[in-house]
């Protein structure tokens, strides 16, 4: 079977290491499977892709505008004769739809955010409304994102959620002190950081030798060094970029904390709690309810609340006890979310693509 992959690009995002996954699995059943995306790391992608993977960067891909990439993805799907289109995020999504008009190409798409709250304009969402009924399948992480499709297109869909195992390279090794804080993510205005630094002061002042590592590059970065300095956390806060090589945070911490104003299924918090790694969380939509049993593998908390944020970390970091239940309860995300179960999933799902 020839599968084209689309996707934003190959950094160090969610959807990327979920594309890298499944491309890796379909290649190692004897498919021909091509990547596409449009950016890549300097020094190649974030995640690993086996020699049989092709992997494609169109020439000008880099900056290129919705127009252009609407072209380049119709154009890669017109040579290399693909027999399902898996596609990622609700900008590719819909491009991948418009392309594959006129091809026979069934299209599989698959949101990994929460397309109501993300910082986009509104006529992607409302075209990914229009167009889901002419996906082969819209492949949604949890049954409140489902919820949330037009009621047509809810039939025509699939919940699955992300894969994650332990990393065999990165265990987690908590100390009993409990003073290494860890959050991971894009620096950008949804993964709440800004509202985790002002937590941090609290923090800081019940525990002071709390540490915190942000490991992540985007946008805000400069907003965030300005808004540590302000609040004078420079000697407790680093951000020190992407994290070297997938999970070495893991390794880092007593502690992940995710500020998120709004997740799709965040990988960071389920590679945490797969990990046995102690997590406190926003109640945001979605992920992080599906994920963390309260008081069991984590804390769950509202949103922009710095105060509570603030408790909940001082609250376990203060009880070793409590820490240490929760490293032990791995096994209640280990299994659902284990790889060989979802990949067998999406094989289902892109089997009955083509059959249809």
């Amino acid at each position: 079977m020839k599968i084209l992959v689309v996707q934003g690009g190959f950094g160090a995002g969610g959807a990327e290491k979920v594309v890298a996954m499944i491309a890796a699995h379909r290649a190692q059943m004897g498919d021909e499977v091509t990547v596409m995306g449009f950016d890549m790391p300097d020094d190649g992608s974030y995640f690993p892709y086996p020699e049989t993977v092709r992997l494609l960067l169109p020439d000008g891909a880099k900056g290129s505008n919705p127009l252009a990439r609407f072209r380049m993805i119709r154009r890669t799907i017109k040579t290399t004769r693909p027999d399902v289109v898996l596609s990622f995020l609700t900008k590719i999504n819909v491009l991948s739809l418009i392309a594959a008009i006129g091809t026979a190409t069934p299209v599989v798409i698959s949101e990994r955010n929460n397309p109501r709250a993300q910082n986009a304009h509104p006529i992607w969402r409302h075209a990914q409304n229009l167009l889901v009924r002419r996906a082969a399948c819209a492949v949604m992480q949890t049954e409140r994102a489902q919820a949330d499709l037009p009621k047509s297109a809810q039939v025509r869909s699939n919940v699955i959620p992300n894969p994650c195992a332990p990393n065999p390279d990165h265990p987690a090794r908590p100390d009993p002190h409990g003073n290494r804080l860890v959050a991971v993510g894009r620096l950008d205005t949804q993964k709440g950081f800004d509202v985790l630094l002002r937590a941090m002061v609290e923090i800081v002042e019940a525990q002071p030798k709390a540490m915190l590592t942000i490991h992540g590059e985007g946008s805000q970065r400069g907003a965030l060094e300005a808004l540590r300095a302000e609040l004078g956390l420079e000697d407790h806060v680093a951000l020190p970029g992407a994290s070297p090589t997938p999970g070495a945070w893991l390794s880092q911490a007593d502690l992940l904390i995710m500020p998120s104003r709004f997740e799709g299924f965040p990988n960071v918090l389920a590679e945490a709690t797969v990990a046995g790694l102690p997590v406190v969380s926003t109640n945001c939509d979605f992920g992080p309810r599906e994920m963390i049993v309260v008081g069991e593998n984590g804390l769950l908390v509202p949103v922009d609340d710095v105060p509570i944020l603030a408790d909940a970390v001082i609250r376990l970091m203060q009880d070793s006890t409590l820490r240490a239940h929760m490293a032990g309860q791995a096994a209640i995300n280990r299994d659902r979310l284990a790889p060989k179960q979802i990949l067998a999933r999406w094989d289902q799902v892109i089997a009955q693509a083509v059959r249809d």
